[in-house]
């Protein structure tokens, strides 16, 4: 399992549920599918095409993993758009649908170029405990956004 830093605020069952959820991505090379603790050989490619060696993927949706309204979530799920676009990354749509079919599927974003502690910042501003983050060549890792660095 691929993680970075220590989870102070999560609980097991939240923890797993990161863990068996698969982040979904439409992209210009076509749709991905991204694991924790998985490398990406399609968001490599991607990467490099792009000339960025990094990416994270961040949701706006439910905020400390509490459930918010639909509407309350879109909102927060456009502003969030607009901030990664204000921050000049290229970004692709997505959504994160775990495997237990628990929650709504929540809308998200592929940033790329993102560095891993902007990334923890980026979570932390839209009420993550956590995001995933990931470099070319290595594993998709859960990044918790109460730590700025390893």
């Amino acid at each position: 399992m691929a993680i970075c830093g220590t989870f102070r605020n999560m609980s097991d069952a939240l923890f797993a549920a990161y863990r068996n959820t698969s982040f979904f991505a439409d992209t210009s090379r076509g749709r991905l599918c991204l694991r924790v603790g998985r490398a990406s050989p399609e968001l490599d490619a991607l990467l490099a095409a792009c000339g960025v060696p990094t990416w994270a993927y961040v949701t706006g949706f439910n905020p400390g993993s509490l459930p918010l309204s639909l509407e309350e979530n879109e909102q927060r799920h456009q502003r969030l758009a607009r901030e990664v676009e204000r921050r000049g990354y290229t970004a692709f749509p997505g959504e994160g649908i775990g495997d237990d079919g628990q929650w709504p599927p929540e809308r998200s974003l592929l940033i790329l170029g993102i560095v891993r502690d902007d990334a923890r910042r980026l979570g932390r501003e839209f009420g993550q405990l956590a995001v995933v983050y990931g470099e070319e060549g290595g594993p998709a890792m859960l990044l918790p956004c109460d730590l700025l660095s390893d």
